[in-house]
């Protein structure tokens, strides 16, 4: 079902499946199919800056999804519709997102 030339055009073997009669319950197994991993990498670094003795100052940097890796949804598998079966058409993170931040403690 899964082949050596796996991509996110070709997910899975879709001949491996036929549309089960109307009115009837496919056999296949339950969780049959697993999609791609998700790759998710945040960063977070901070820095508090003394002002007075009880005054602060604090600077954040935070970068979301920092490699930039698209993490794909999973395969359509509605095999009624042999155009989209086994691809994947989209992702589920968005790209790489940076904010910094100040904050004042006191």
């Amino acid at each position: 079902m899964y082949g050596s030339n796996q991509s996110i055009t070709n997910w899975f073997n879709p001949t491996a499946f036929a549309i089960p009669a109307t009115y009837a319950y496919g056999n296949s197994a339950r969780n049959l199919l697993f999609g791609p991993g998700q790759v998710l990498v945040d960063l977070s670094v901070l820095r508090d800056i003394a002002i007075k003795e009880r005054m602060k100052l604090q600077f954040r940097a935070e970068a979301f999804n920092m490699p930039n890796h698209p993490s794909f949804n999973n395969p359509s598998a509605n095999i009624s519709v042999a155009s989209a079966v086994g691809r994947i058409t989209s992702t589920s993170v968005p790209s790489r997102a940076i904010q910094f931040g100040l904050k004042l403690l006191f």
